[in-house]
């Protein structure tokens, strides 16, 4: 596994017939899936700095026209739109299982949010052909289940438009204040 818990490879001993029946052969690799999986998470935990947060964009010289109370209830709106939008894009990936079958066909899986739930390898033809053969049809579909039961891009949210307008606002609070028309002080906390 990568940091990030990618599917980077999968391994068997050359000699794991020797000490793996191949009809369990689908219970250790998804045991060991899932234990590599955990580490990663964990590292990238442990090199994540939870109480740094991210600096307020620049001001830039945006739009600072004045907001009406129509422009106001007409952001909150896009911006509930675009939320409800954006939840059902991440509850359709997260939240149903999803099933992934190898291109060979010997090799399957299913997954939800990323956990592997279960893994299916043709045992007869898993006791017969070569491991590297093994290998590849396992992280094609370990790989295939990642992304298709992990969010991927909408793990940084909701994207560009009335969202983002109202982060930008309430980033800057002086911007927020004149846009909406109400005085803002130039002096120093205490002054009226």
């Amino acid at each position: 596994m990568s940091p990030t818990a990618e599917v980077i490879a999968v391994r068997l001993s050359p000699r794991w017939r020797g000490s793996v029946d191949p009809r369990a052969l689908n219970a250790s690799v998804l045991s060991a899936a899932n234990a590599a999986t955990m580490r990663a998470l964990a590292r990238s935990l442990e090199h994540t700095d939870l109480s740094a947060s991210a600096p307020a964009p620049p001001h830039n010289g945006g739009d600072e026209s004045p907001l009406t109370n129509q422009d106001v209830q007409r952001l909150l709106d896009s911006a509930s739109a675009e939320l409800d939008q954006f939840t059902t894009r991440l509850s359709a990936v997260v939240d149903q299982p999803v099933q992934v079958r190898s291109s060979g066909g010997h090799v399957q899986g299913s997954a939800q949010r990323g956990q592997v739930l279960t893994l299916d390898v043709d045992s007869t033809w898993a006791g017969q052909i070569r491991h590297s053969e093994i290998e590849m049809e396992f992280v094609e579909v370990l790989r295939g289940l990642r992304d298709a039961s992990t969010p991927g891009e909408l793990a940084a949210g909701p994207g560009d438009g009335a969202i983002s307008e109202l982060m930008a606002l309430a980033a800057d609070p002086r911007r927020l204040m004149r846009r909406l028309g109400m005085p803002v002080g130039t002096g120093t906390a205490g002054e009226s």
